[in-house]
């Protein structure tokens, strides 16, 4: 009777596949099914010395088994994927053979070693190796004599089971967090007897640049030396969280009372630091006085003979500011692990204390027109000759044409003729187009010209030049008209020295000779550097700078925030609050920005961390609808607190636009989001 019900139950098995051959074929293709492969077993040995292992078999794309012993005896019958087998070994190493085969019946066989002893295993050996690209995974194998398998503890589980490993495999395990693990590795055979090692294994979260301090992960610990050994700079609050720095955490170091002058602060990274691409180091500095010297040094973790240094000064007390470190003479063939600070060196301690954080790579933005010596990434140092000297100053002098408390270029002269400095611009000066009239401000208490030459001409183009004359009278705008003022520059061997010569070229050199062939003496000052661009033209939407255009609303329905137009600070404003996202929109009547360079807005806020502004075009059409939209998003970090603050973007910087030709709408949005709370003022697009 059961022979029977088998037979029928076969025969209702095939009417499906029968069936969907008759509707159809395609639906079942047997011959497209994979080869059995990774065929092999995994044992459980009775330690009882019986010699009784359990085997089952396993592979892909397999759905029946056979294994071969191995030892001579019957191959065992059919085995389903996850049944087992069990079979009695005298003592020995064996190869048992598992033969897979699929649906179509398209077999394949795997071998699996196998060793059955009575004798407790003997030279275990356990290889834990840390995955390269997750710093919580370890894989564990191991070796023994007389050992048939391997039962492995991760260490970090209560009542943990064992996970097990034939001969020459091998198991991963991830941790879900750091500390010191111990992973104890239990090798058997067909006795009794077992054999066991145990190995710590520390899972950490590996330190390398950038560094912010606000991982709770991390080791951060650095180490003072020449006063205050042992543990150091301690991870704190940040206690002045203003200005460029508003993040969470930041190191305190604190230079303990007579320590030595050299005294300082150090740590080891995980990892060499990278200066592939970028060849400076910047670290966000809080010092109590401003002309502080603080030294960077890398250092090679196995030679610190072999190391690297710059020293910059602060240039302001009890705020924050970005120190940009020159590592230029690094050698590309040594790794540079370790990071040592030194705050106020020359100098004995007095329990003052300094503030870092942010230590990261970077490259120096590009010296480009305009040139406003205001940028600390940029580095502004000329190349000077006949006597000159130059460095970068706060503006001695807030009058007459430059009011602005900023930084300018100073040019000492002692009394030579044609002292000058030149500046290599890694974006050449462009004179190709109509415009070629530059203008600088210049601070000088005694008449005299000023000669501003460009040389360095990208394919070859000839040196020109422009004198203009400079009243004396403190801060004044001095134009240098190229179109109609410009000269041939002198040149040795060359001719038609001042003849006039308009440039078309573009130059990456531009020097500035103040009095020329004279002998005045003095220091004199520059600052803002630029193409005349002519009258400003404004769209505003909200602002003082003409009419505004028409808005179709200032908070459409999609979006999340509460808003009102409310007088603060002493100016009308548009006053968003539990800020995420809101929607301004003008598509009845479009903006036509493609006239326009920049978009600008100021912003007050006491808690938005993030600010993000996003343009949308409609395109040709004018239309919200169809394919032809375009937007981009941009987001500014760190955004100071508790002040306005002006942003004024490059309409280039928002890369995803196609089009600025039909401006439908205006995005802003802010961190934390629906928390956010800020004030906005003087919104428009300008040239």
């Amino acid at each position: 009777m059961k022979k029977h019900y088998k037979i029928i139950f076969a025969f209702l098995l095939t009417l499906p596949f029968i069936g969907c051959e008759s509707d159809d074929d395609s639906l079942v293709d047997l011959s497209s099914i994979a080869t059995p492969t990774n065929l092999g077993a995994s044992f459980e040995i009775t330690q009882d010395n019986s010699g009784l292992v359990t085997i089952t078999p396993k592979g892909e794309s397999a759905n029946l088994y056979t294994v071969d012993f191995g030892d001579g005896s019957e191959v065992s019958s059919e085995i389903r994927p996850g049944e087992t087998v069990d079979h009695i070994y005298a003592e020995g190493d064996y190869e048992v053979a598992v033969i897979g085969t699929n649906l179509n019946g398209v077999s394949a066989t795997g071998t699996q070693p196998l060793t059955v002893s009575f004798r407790q295993p003997e030279n275990l050996e356990v290889t834990i190796t840390k995955a390269e690209d997750d710093n919580y995974a370890i894989t564990v194998s191991a070796t023994a004599d007389f050992a048939a398998m391997f039962e492995v503890y991760f260490g970090d589980v209560a009542d943990e089971e064992a996970t097990t490993f034939m001969i020459g495999e091998s198991v991963t395990h991830t941790y879900d967090a750091i500390g010191d693990y111990d992973v104890k590795v239990v090798a058997l055979s067909g006795g009794v007897a077992t054999t066991e090692a145990t190995q710590t294994v520390s899972i950490t979260d590996p330190l390398f640049l950038p560094i912010d301090f606000e991982s709770p992960t991390k080791n951060y610990t650095f180490f003072n030396f020449g006063g205050g050994e042992g543990a150091g700079a301690p991870v704190i609050d940040n206690p002045d969280a203003s200005g460029i720095n508003t993040s969470d955490r930041v190191a305190s170091y604190t230079k303990p009372a007579g320590s030595e002058v050299w005294a300082g602060t150090n740590i080891a990274l995980d990892e060499a630091i990278d200066f592939s691409s970028e060849k400076y180091i910047s670290v966000d500095v809080w010092s109590p006085a401003a002309g502080t010297p603080v030294i960077l040094k890398i250092e090679n973790l196995d030679d610190a003979d072999v190391n690297v240094e710059s020293t910059v000064e602060t240039t302001v007390s009890n705020e924050w500011e970005t120190l940009i470190f020159d590592m230029t003479t690094v050698d590309p063939a040594i790794d540079y692990g370790r990071l040592v600070l030194f705050f106020n060196y020359g100098t004995p301690g007095n329990d003052e204390t300094y503030y870092f954080d942010n230590i990261q790579t970077t490259n120096l933005e590009p010296l480009k027109f305009p040139i406003t010596f205001d940028n600390d990434a940029v580095d502004y140092t000329p190349a000077l000759f006949s006597g000159a000297s130059f460095e970068v100053v706060t503006n001695p002098d807030q009058s007459g044409a430059n009011n602005s408390d900023s930084m300018v270029g100073a040019i000492t002269n002692i009394g030579n003729a044609y002292e000058g400095a030149s500046f290599n611009l890694e974006e050449p000066v462009d004179f190709s187009g109509d415009n070629k009239t530059i203008t600088m401000k210049f601070w000088s208490d005694v008449a005299l010209p000023i000669l501003l030459k460009f040389e360095g001409g990208v394919t070859g183009e000839r040196q020109t030049e422009v004198s203009a004359n400079h009243t004396g009278s403190g801060w004044e705008e001095v134009t240098f008209n190229f179109s109609t003022d410009a000269i041939k520059s002198y040149i040795d061997g060359s001719q038609g020295v001042g003849e006039a010569f308009v440039p078309t070229g573009q130059y990456a050199i531009m020097t500035v000779f103040v009095d020329g062939p004279g002998n005045t003496a003095g220091t004199f000052y520059l600052d803002d550097i630029s193409f005349q661009m002519g009258e400003t033209s404004y769209i505003s939407l909200f602002s003082e700078f003409g009419d505004d255009v028409n808005v179709d609303t200032w908070l459409t329905e999609w979006s999340n925030s509460d808003y009102e137009e409310v007088e603060f600070d002493g100016r009308l404003t548009k006053h968003y609050f539990n800020l995420g996202f809101a929607g301004i929109e003008t598509l009845a009547e479009p903006i036509d920005a493609s006239e326009m360079t920049h978009f600008h807005t100021e912003i007050y806020t006491g808690n938005a961390t993030e600010f993000k502004i996003k343009l949308v075009d409609l395109g040709p059409d004018g239309v919200y609808a169809g394919d032809d939209l375009s937007e981009h998003e941009i987001v500014i970090d760190n955004l100071a607190q508790n002040e306005w603050v002006s942003l004024d973007i490059p309409l280039s910087e928002f890369t995803g636009l196609q089009d600025t030709s039909n401006i439908g709408q205006l995005i802003y949005s802010g961190v934390p989001t629906a928390e956010a709370n800020v004030y906005l003022n003087n919104i428009y697009f300008h040239n």
